[in-house]
């Protein structure tokens, strides 16, 4: 079953690794991108902030819509991780029961919206279709900041 899923362009790291996993109860992280899958050392490299009672996978983005809809997914408590908003609309979209969308940022060579989030015009179009789709979408870096709305700076961003 998925408990969260979150976007971070760090994908695993120690804020997922310790406080997301205990916050969650979550047993297995997995990372949905079709780029880290073919990438042997990043994967090799994100496993290492796994902690040791916590399962992890690595799946393409059509892989992980897979499992997170099937029956083996629900025998798991899972936090879903993505590193780009396109992945994350996809996986918002095509997932029946996420009710919302976190971030952690997004750093990246575009325009400002936030403090850790920089999108460019498809990122915020990606984010505006999974708000038009009733999903909250907001900035929430570890699970005891306050979680921060974005729809009206998504909705700012696209008319600029």
């Amino acid at each position: 079953m998925i408990k969260a899923l979150h976007l971070d362009d760090r994908l695993i790291h120690g804020q997922v690794a310790i406080s997301w996993t205990r916050y969650l109860d979550a047993n297995v992280l997995l990372v949905i991108n079709d780029r880290i899958v073919e990438d042997k050392t990043r994967r090799m490299a994100l496993k290492m902030a796994v902690p040791p009672a916590v399962k992890y996978g690595f799946r393409t983005v059509e892989e992980g819509i897979r499992f997170l809809n099937g029956s083996e997914s629900q025998k798991y408590q899972i936090m879903a991780l993505v590193d780009n908003p396109l992945d994350a609309a996809r996986v918002c979209l095509e997932v029946p029961g996420i009710s919302r969308l976190t971030i952690g940022g997004v750093r990246k060579n575009a325009p400002y919206i936030m403090d850790n989030l920089n999108l460019d015009a498809e990122d915020v179009k990606a984010l505006l279709r999974v708000v038009n789709a009733g999903i909250a979408v907001g900035m929430l870096p570890t699970p005891s900041d306050k979680f921060v709305n974005l729809e009206s700076l998504l909705r700012k961003a696209a008319q600029s």
